[in-house]
C-alpha cells in the first residue's frame, strides 16, 4: 500500500508570520495616534485657551464682579440725602460684607482710596463713591494666606508679601512699600475669662470702655499707676480734641478685639537718609526696614503724624497706645519669648545697653550719639560703651520678630503722664536707651517728657490695625 503523506502549506506560514509583523506595527501607529489626540485633547482643555483655562478665567471674572457689587451695594445705602457720603453710616454697612478685610477705622475723608479685601479681591472705593476691583489680594508670597486660630486672625495687607507664617515664630508680612510688620496676638479668649472680664463679657465690638478694661486686666503685670491712654491738648500728640483722641482709640480697640491682635514694626522707625543731629524731620523719609538709622530727633506729635503716613492696605498706622505696648509684653511672655524679669526688671541679655557686651556682624554702629555711623567689617565687638547701631543689626536684640524694644533708643507712644501737677512732662515713651545699663530701663520701663522734646536718645515704632 502506498503510504499517505499529509500536505503541509509552507506558504500559509510564511503569510502567518507575515501577518504577525503587519499587526505589531500598526499597534505601534495606533498608540502613536492616541498619544497624539491625547495631547492635543489636554492641550485643548488646559492650554492657555483651553476650556479649564477659559472656565477658570470666567468664575474669576465672576468672583470679581461678586466682590464688586457687594461693596457697591453698601456704598449706595451710605449716602446722606445732600448726596454726600456718611463715613460713620459707610463703615458700618462695609462691616456688613462678610469676610471682608482693611475696613479703616473711623473712616474720614484721608482714608480715600479705600482699599479693602472681598472675596479674596482688592476692592477700590474712590472719595466720590466709584468701586473698582483689582487683583487676588491674598499676597504675592510664598504662601497666599495667613495662619488663624479662634484666638487670632492676622489680617493680610492687600498687596503684601508673607515674610514668616508660624504664628509660633511671629508672623511677618512686608506691605507694598517694603516695611516690615510683626503681627502680636491678643487673645480673643480674654473676653470671654472671669479672670479678666469680672463676669461679663463685651456686648458688641463696640463695648469700648469693657474692652479696654479687659485689656488691662489681662496685661497687668505690665501697666503703671500715673499714666494713662488720655489727651491732654494737640501740642501732645497732634489730635485736637478729647474726642478725636477718644475715636483713634475706639478705632484700634475695635480691630483688636476684631482680629486678635494687632501689628507693629518688625524694627523702629528708621531712615535712609544721612543721619542728622537736630530736630529737622522734613523730607526725612521713615522706613521699617533693615539697616536704617534709628529715626530720631523727633517730638511724640511728629512721631504720630510720621506714623500715619505710613498706614497701608486701608489700614490705620499710628504709634502705640500704652496698652499696645503693654500687651506687646503680655504676648512675649505668654509665647516664651522672655521671662517677666528679662521684660520688666533687667532687659541687658537681649537688648542694646551700656552694660551689655555681643558681636555683632551686620548694619552700622555710632559712638557719637548718631551723628555718625560705621559701617561693620566683617565683625563688631560692641563691649560695655555706649553705642547706636542701625535697625535690626542682629538677632541677640529680638524676640518673635521684634527687634530692639529693649535697648539703642527710647519710643513715643500716645500714652500721657498723669502724675505730673505742672502738666509740662506729658508725652510717654517706653522702652531702653543704649547709653543706660539694663536694669534702668528695661523693655517695661515708661518715662515722660515735655511736647517738645526731642533728642538723639528717642525715636519711635509705629503700629498697624
Amino acid at each position: 500500500m502506498k503510504e499517505s503523506r499529509k500536505y503541509v502549506n509552507t506558504n500559509k506560514f510564511k503569510y502567518l508570520k507575515g501577518a504577525r509583523g503587519i499587526t505589531l506595527i500598526a499597534l505601534v501607529i495606533t498608540i502613536i495616534v492616541l498619544l497624539i489626540l491625547a495631547a492635543v485633547s489636554i492641550a485643548t482643555l488646559t492650554g492657555e485657551n483651553g476650556v479649564l483655562t477659559r472656565a477658570n478665567d470666567a468664575k474669576m471674572e465672576t468672583e470679581k464682579v461678586t466682590a464688586r457689587e457687594k461693596v457697591e451695594i453698601e456704598v449706595l445705602g451710605s449716602y446722606r440725602r445732600d448726596g454726600n457720603l456718611d463715613y460713620d453710616l459707610l463703615e458700618d454697612n462695609l462691616n456688613n460684607i462678610d469676610g471682608i478685610q482693611n475696613v479703616p477705622s473711623p473712616i474720614t475723608k484721608d482714608s480715600f482710596p479705600i482699599e479693602v479685601i472681598v472675596e479674596g479681591y482688592n476692592v477700590i472705593i474712590d472719595d466720590e463713591g466709584n468701586v473698582s476691583v483689582g487683583d487676588n489680594g491674598q499676597g504675592e508670597g510664598e504662601t497666599t494666606t495667613l495662619p488663624s486660630t479662634e484666638d487670632t486672625k492676622p489680617f493680610l495687607l492687600s498687596g503684601s508679601q508673607i515674610i514668616e507664617d508660624d504664628l509660633s515664630r511671629g508672623v511677618v508680612i512686608k506691605d507694598s512699600n517694603g516695611n516690615e510688620w510683626t503681627w502680636i496676638e491678643v487673645p480673643k479668649s480674654i473676653y470671654t475669662n472671669t479672670e479678666y472680664n469680672g463676669g461679663s463679657a463685651p456686648s458688641s465690638s463696640e463695648d469700648y470702655e469693657k474692652i479696654e478694661s479687659i485689656m488691662q486686666n489681662y496685661a497687668s503685670t505690665y501697666r503703671e499707676a500715673g499714666f494713662e491712654d488720655s489727651w491732654y491738648s494737640e501740642e501732645q500728640h497732634g489730635f485736637a480734641s478729647s474726642t478725636e483722641y477718644e475715636n483713634w482709640k475706639k478705632g484700634m480697640l475695635k480691630s483688636v478685639y476684631e482680629n486678635g491682635g494687632f501689628y507693629i514694626g518688625k524694627y523702629e522707625a528708621g531712615t535712609f537718609d544721612n543721619p542728622v543731629t537736630s530736630n529737622d524731620n522734613k523730607g526725612r523719609e521713615a522706613v521699617i526696614q533693615e539697616g536704617a538709622y534709628p529715626y530720631n530727633y523727633v517730638t511724640c506729635k511728629q512721631a504720630q503724624e510720621i506714623s500715619e503716613g505710613l498706614a497701608t492696605g486701608g489700614r490705620t498706622g499710628s504709634l502705640m497706645f500704652g496698652i499696645q505696648w503693654d500687651l506687646v509684653l503680655k504676648y512675649i511672655e505668654n509665647k516664651s519669648g522672655k521671662t517677666i524679669s528679662e521684660l520688666k526688671e533687667d532687659s541687658k541679655n537681649w537688648g542694646n545697653y551700656k552694660d551689655a557686651t555681643f558681636e555683632v556682624t551686620k548694619g552700622a554702629y555710632s559712638i557719637d550719639y548718631g551723628a555718625t555711623y560705621t559701617q561693620v567689617n566683617k565683625t563688631y565687638l560692641k563691649q560695655e560703651l555706649e553705642v547706636f547701631f542701625t535697625t535690626g543689626a542682629t538677632e541677640r536684640n529680638s524676640t518673635l520678630n521684634i527687634y530692639d524694644l529693649a535697648g539703642n533708643v527710647f519710643e513715643w507712644t500716645l500714652e500721657k503722664s498723669i502724675s505730673n501737677n505742672e502738666h509740662t512732662d506729658l508725652c510717654a515713651y517706653r522702652g531702653g536707651y543704649s547709653y543706660v545699663v539694663g536694669s534702668a530701663c528695661p523693655a517695661f520701663n515708661r518715662r515722660n517728657d515735655n511736647t517738645s522734646f526731642n533728642n538723639y536718645g528717642i525715636g519711635f515704632r509705629p503700629a498697624l490695625w
